[in-house]
Parts: structure tokens; sequence; C-alpha cells
């Protein structure tokens, strides 16, 4: 399984309420549905430094605590490496790749607007556990299910970093 793609989920607390930085994307992948921040992992990037340009590319902000989370895969046939990180108070710039917003957690969980896996994982990337797999399931493009699961030896954070 090719692992090419990073996301990262970015929060702030805004009148004491978790807010997470949205992209609502104007490309394919996932057109007309709000998505994390991420993308392509360029040659000779390591995995972090392509999280990092990433949001700076998309976003224009510096964040603080990026945090390694795990990955997101599909069909065992691709992924994603997912992190999460907290907004520094930047303002948000222009983004090509389509809307940045400020949504409420709830309201991610809720929307169909959202990509259809995210909510299956979300809570977990935002909290305090164990980096791990999310193993997503499609049928013809359809989210079927998602089952967690241990991280395969390829990506453990330390592998990632050296």
């Amino acid at each position: 399984m090719e692992i090419i793609y990073t996301i990262c989920f970015i929060t702030r607390k805004t009148n004491n309420k978790a807010e997470v930085l949205m992209l609502f994307r104007k490309k394919d992948p996932n057109r007309g549905k709000w998505n994390g921040i991420g993308g392509k992992i360029e040659e000779g990037e390591t995995v972090r430094e392509s999280m990092e340009r990433e949001i700076f590319e998309e976003t224009g902000l510096k964040v603080k605590r990026l945090t390694y989370r795990g990955i997101v895969t599909w069909n065992e046939t691709g992924g994603m490496y997912v992190y999460r990180a907290e907004d520094t108070g930047g303002s948000v710039g222009p983004c090509d790749e389509g809307e940045l917003a400020w949504k409420p957690y709830q309201w991610i969980m809720e929307a169909a607007e959202v990509v259809s896996n995210i909510k299956h994982y979300l809570s977990e990337v935002l909290d305090a556990s164990p980096p791990q797999e999310f193993a997503c399931i499609y049928e013809k493009d359809h989210f079927v299910s998602m089952k967690k699961k241990e991280l395969p030896p390829f990506a453990k954070e330390s592998v990632l970093t050296n």
C-alpha cells in the first residue's frame, strides 16, 4: 500500500467552543465537500515537511503542536498520513484549492457536505489516543465502514522522522 498524501485538522477555541479549519474543495478529489488541509507528498520531502508545506501553502498559517495521529487508508490501496495542529492566531490567507472556514466540531460531525469518512475518525485524531490506522472501506465511491487498527511498521512515527 502506498501512502502519498497528508491531511491535518487545525483547531482553535473561540468562545470556549472547538473549531476546526476546513477547506471546501473546488478540485477533485472530494470536489464540493469540506475537508481538512493537506495534499500530496513531493519527492524528497519527509512526511512532516510535506504537512508543514501544505498547511502554509493552503492557509498562510504557522501552527503549533503539529502532532502525528496515524494514517487513514481506503480499501487497502492507498491513504494519507493524518495530523492535528493548533492555530497560532494568524489570519487565514486565500487558497487556490477552495474556500477556507472555521467550522464548529459538532457541525463537522453532522454535516452532509463533509467528506464522508471524517466523522468516523476525527474525534480520535483530536484527542490524546495513540496514533493508529483508520482503515476505511468504500464500494463504488461510497463510504461503507471504518475499522481501527494498530499502525503498520512503515507508518510508525519513529520511522517517519528518520
